[in-house]
């Protein structure tokens, strides 16, 4: 993955961050040459793959996309640890091979749609929702902040197909295509970072679909989204590790390489309080990370510790990115070096 991470993502990182090119070819060749998705022919395939995964393997993985692209990495994310395994998990056996597989074998991008314009974490408090007629569900609303979501072929989307019962009871998952009549994308949003993951809304008006692209049971979709969300915070921290790891090996290359004084920063403490901070802050990160590993392996709940991992190693992504900055000085402004983005 290093290798794969150095040869075709690191000399494309300006350009994706100015949105000159896409992610997702990059994504296909990473899903099949490194993760050998091509050998994913039938269900049983992409079921044994996501059984046999193991966590700390892929998160590694995921590390070393982050350390080249923290854009790219969330991208993958999105599409195959939220759509994908959200319809692998969910979804009928019809479901999985036309929908799922494409996803895993990264023939097509998926996105995921649970936040709303008034409903982020409250997600009982979404507006969209789906009207049962016959066979038919006709749905209406919208989603915001999805990854993925001005260029996925296919969306998972959460909407209210009941709204007289307890609003955690009443949310159902259904899987559109891109193109159907009645859903529509926004063009990718302007983003301060992570810009080389584009990120936009997601339209329903009217939008009638057969009961088939029903995820899972009905009203089952909120329990089922709880789920989705601790396979997506179990990885997170390794989206955080990459963006501080590689934040303090410029900060310690810039340190030795800049000479102020007659030597070179790194011998001056106060450069070294930083790189040492930084460095404890990443080896708790990846603390935390193997301590996730460990309780999946044993089948132990991980949702509170998952949640933990995801908001601390957060922080302190951005702390290590404003020490690099602060080290680097005026240079870590600027784009060649990295940091600031």
């Amino acid at each position: 993955t290093k290798k794969f991470c150095e040869k075709e993502i690191e000399p494309y990182t300006e350009a994706l961050d100015k949105e000159e090119m896409l992610p997702y070819d990059i994504i296909r060749r990473y899903l099949k040459e490194i993760r050998g998705a091509d050998a994913i022919q039938t269900v049983e395939d992409a079921e044994k793959a996501i059984m046999e995964e193991d966590f700390i393997t892929h998160q590694l993985m995921a590390i070393e996309l982050a350390k080249a692209s923290p854009g790219v990495a969330l991208s993958v994310g999105a599409s195959l640890s939220l759509a994908g395994y959200a319809i692998m998990y969910a979804g009928n056996r019809d479901q999985k091979e036309e929908y799922g597989i494409p996803i895993v074998r990264g023939d097509k991008i998926g996105c995921w749609g649970l936040t709303e314009p008034e409903a982020g974490s409250d997600v009982t408090s979404m507006k969209s929702t789906a009207r049962k007629e016959g066979d038919y569900y006709i749905l209406n609303g919208s989603k915001m902040f999805i990854t993925n979501a001005p260029y996925a072929d296919i969306l998972v989307v959460y909407v209210k197909t009941d709204l007289n019962c307890p609003p955690h009871k009443g949310i159902s998952a259904f899987i559109l295509e891109k193109g159907m009549e009645g859903v529509s994308t926004s063009k990718p949003l302007d983003k301060m970072g992570m810009r080389a993951s584009p990120t936009g809304e997601i339209h329903m008006e009217d939008l009638r679909i057969h009961k088939s692209q029903l995820l899972g049971r009905e009203k089952r979709g909120f329990y089922d989204a709880l789920n989705n969300l601790n396979y997506e915070r179990s990885g997170a921290p390794s989206l955080a590790i990459g963006i501080a790891e590689r934040c303090l090996e410029e900060a310690i290359r810039y340190s030795k390489q800049r000479v102020q004084f007659g030597q070179p920063i790194a011998n001056f403490q106060a450069v070294q309080f930083k790189l040492a901070r930084m460095y404890t802050a990443l080896a708790h990160c990846y603390a935390m990370l193997f301590m996730l590993g460990e309780m999946q392996s044993q089948g132990l709940s991980i949702t509170a510790v998952a949640s933990a991992a995801k908001l601390y190693s957060s922080e302190i992504a951005t702390q290590c990115a404003l020490e690099a900055i602060q080290i680097m000085g005026g240079y870590g402004y600027m784009r060649e070096y990295k940091v600031e983005r």
